[in-house]
């Protein structure tokens, strides 16, 4: 990580209600060079997939397990009286990736609708300025984002915040995601995970910003080894990246970086 208050990154792991969270988030976020947040956690029903994201407080918002924001007001107001919930592209396209993916690239997509296209052009006549996307997606088939919005800046300087702390957006989305877990009451329990010794050696080195090639030359064995036991203890944990991997296994007790 880099630039990133680490007592804020700690706290998070400590959060004991959703406003604090919430606040830290933004703390975190600030440090970044952003200036606002949306988070949104989805559950589908047990046995249904996302069909779309249905926002809190429509007549099917039982599926929103989170859903905490500091967009503007006058925005999230015109959101929810539009029913964008049902056609949001970020969420959308979300459901495709486990990449971040920044607004300007999804807007030159060519199968976005024309409603999906008024909603971003509208979100900026609402002063919402360039922004992106991080998905992260749930053993349930849930599904969660953190959205993120600059102020004042173009679309350049956007590019340049974002370039420069795209992967501390990820890392700070899977805290988030796994603090937003851990208090939630529905949460499911989970047998505790076992991982092997090299599972271990691997996410730690990873959560020290190893490569997998440089994890190979410590660990002396082939960076293909290393990927084979990422790949492991990332589906141990019950995620779907190397980085929330990481996060699980230092807010579990795995690993200690």
């Amino acid at each position: 990580m880099t630039g990133l208050p680490i007592d804020q990154v700690d706290a998070l792991s400590r959060a004991k209600t959703t406003d604090e969270i919430g606040c830290l988030l933004q703390g975190l976020i600030e440090a970044l060079g952003f200036a606002t947040y949306s988070y949104v956690h989805v559950r589908p029903p047990l046995g249904k997939r996302i069909r779309s994201f249905i926002p809190a407080g429509s007549p099917n918002g039982r599926v929103v397990h989170e859903f905490l924001a500091t967009f503007p007001d006058s925005w999230i107001g015109h959101y929810l009286a539009r029913g964008y919930g049902d056609i949001d592209p970020t969420f959308h396209a979300a459901t495709g990736t486990t990449l971040p993916f920044d607004w300007l690239t999804l807007s030159g997509r060519g199968d976005l609708s024309s409603g999906q296209r008024r909603l971003l052009n509208e979100a900026g006549d609402f002063g919402l300025g360039p922004g992106a996307t991080v998905p992260i997606h749930g053993p349930d088939s849930g599904l969660s984002t953190l959205n993120i919005t600059v102020a004042g800046q173009g679309e350049p300087a956007f590019e340049e915040t974002y370039r420069q702390s795209r992967h501390d957006l990820v890392w700070i989305a899977a805290q988030v995601h796994e603090a937003f877990l851990r208090l939630s009451q529905d949460a499911p329990e989970q047998q505790r995970v076992r991982l092997t010794d090299r599972e271990r050696d691997c996410l730690l080195w990873t959560a020290r910003g190893k490569t997998a090639w440089e994890v190979g030359q410590i660990l002396s064995i082939s960076e293909e080894t290393v990927l084979f036991h990422l790949k492991n203890g990332t589906r141990k944990l019950g995620v779907f990246s190397k980085h929330h991997a990481v996060v699980k296994a230092v807010m579990s007790g795995h690993i200690l970086p």
